[in-house]
């Protein structure tokens, strides 16, 4: 898992933003064991993660597990971590300061607690078990200064995101960083979904090749990858027709080439783990562009149509790491001066045989054309559980 040291997260108000700092949880995922923690036993590690190959398993009481961080004394503050179970995360500056939160979860959830640090520069940061006869998993904690609002479930008194949709980030729909390209339908269906249906909004693009449907950040929030941390997080779920495909995220450079694209395709491009054409099993793949330029393809997994995954998308100040159905790749990416987010649905005007380009660029009557040919008369993209926080230098 890759570690962080500090994001932006954006607030409710449309246009503007708030500085939220992170305190180093190390080996906050326990991809690298029980590296900077302290253990009590029953715990154990777990193969059944919300991200990464690992999680952090409690078996029982008296089990816990701590670490000690650094933070600010008089500071606001939220921990947060993915958890499955029942049982508890909290704080602990051995000195007065106890605050948790508890759960008692049956998928993963983000569970969040806000609390005011005291005097002290340094807290333990624990999670332990609620005394119940199953086993508790956590994973992908964090401690940022502030309080978040983000989407993602902010506690302020001992509650819980359910991971179910429970609102969408609103500094995606209220302008203030991202531009929605096709307008018509309005993606935000409810509050808690986002659905991108290019076919209805036939949006193009000069040097498109195909109809859009996509959220993208606005050009005056534009920097290059090497400036900028940034997460997405979303539970995806495709409709698609077969032989369809479609981008759901890339980050974009201020010319006409991406950086890094997450593809669901139906096709029979090599190196994936169906590459069977029109068969109805959709290949989830990446495609990264490393430092020399050249793109670097990592299989992700396999869906159905109708069929949903978890997509969390991060640049780490130019290292992108994607992660989805229980796999991720990230590598160091050539860097761009402005370059830019987007997600949403962007279906390719491609034969999924050939690969060849069955649309004239920015034709839409061409992608007309070549969607009826080829029998692509559906292609829906669902978010919920949607999240994106940012920070530039």
């Amino acid at each position: 898992m890759v570690k962080f040291k500090k994001l932006l997260i954006c607030s409710a108000v449309a246009a503007s933003t708030s500085f939220a700092h992170a305190a180093t949880i190390e080996n906050s995922g326990f991809e690298d064991g029980w590296s900077n923690w302290n253990e009590t036993e029953p715990a154990a590690l777990s193969s059944d993660a919300y991200q990464g190959s690992k999680s952090l398993k409690i078996q029982g009481s008296p089990a816990r597990v701590y670490q000690t961080v650094d933070v600010e004394p008089n500071t606001e503050y939220t921990l947060s971590a993915y958890v499955l179970g029942n049982g508890q995360i909290g704080i602990n500056d051995l000195d007065g300061l106890f605050k948790n939160t508890k759960f008692d979860t049956s998928s993963w959830t983000k569970v969040t607690k806000t609390f005011t640090t005291a005097s002290k520069s340094a807290l333990q940061v624990f999670a332990k078990h609620n005394n119940s006869s199953d086993d508790v998993r956590f994973d992908s904690f964090s401690l940022v200064q502030g309080s978040t609002d983000n989407g993602g479930g902010t506690d302020t008194g001992g509650g819980t995101d359910n991971g179910s949709g429970t609102g969408i980030a609103s500094n995606i729909t209220d302008g203030s960083i991202f531009d929605l390209e096709g307008d018509n339908p309005n993606p935000l269906v409810n509050s808690e979904t986002l659905e991108f249906v290019p076919l209805e909004a036939r949006h193009i693009t000069p040097n498109g090749n195909g109809w859009r449907h996509e959220y993208k950040v606005k050009e005056s929030a534009r920097v290059a990858m090497t400036e900028t941390y940034e997460v997405f997080e979303a539970t995806v779920k495709v409709e698609m027709s077969d032989g369809g495909k479609t981008i759901i995220s890339q980050h974009h450079a201020s010319d006409t080439g991406t950086i890094s694209k997450v593809y669901v395709s139906d096709t029979d491009e090599s190196g994936f783990d169906d590459s069977v054409a029109g068969n109805g099993v959709f290949d989830v793949y990446v495609r990264l562009r490393n430092t020399s330029g050249n793109e670097e393809k990592f299989a992700l997994g396999t869906i159905t149509s109708g069929g949903s995954f978890t997509l969390r998308v991060e640049n780490n100040y130019g290292d992108v790491d994607v992660s989805a159905l229980g796999r991720s790749f990230g590598i160091p990416v050539e860097d761009d001066s402005e370059s830019y987010f987007k997600f949403g649905n962007y279906l390719q005007s491609q034969d999924p045989n050939t690969l060849d380009e069955c649309g004239e660029s920015g034709n839409s009557d061409s992608f007309k054309e070549c969607f009826e040919d080829l029998g692509i008369t559906e292609s829906k993209v669902t978010m919920t559980n949607v999240s994106y926080t940012r920070q530039t230098n």
